[in-house]
């Protein structure tokens, strides 16, 4: 399932692509429902974003890169 690929994944940089937003960020955590993703700022402090499951269009996950 799409949920079990991307808790594989936690701790990875990702980006995730919505219809309206493209999120990037380290992917904290997944659950049945959504997706929680840490985005970093240079301007402040960073941001837990939570991004329902169904939103999501694509995630692009990068190894080694944080």
């Amino acid at each position: 399932m799409f949920q079990d690929t991307l808790r594989e994944n936690v701790g990875s940089f990702v980006q995730i692509i919505t219809a309206i937003d493209v999120i990037n960020g380290t992917l904290l955590a997944v659950t049945d429902a959504a997706a929680v993703v840490r985005t970093s700022s240079s301007y402040g402090e960073p941001t837990d974003v939570t991004i329902p499951l169904a939103a999501i269009t694509y995630v692009r996950i990068f190894s080694g890169v944080e």
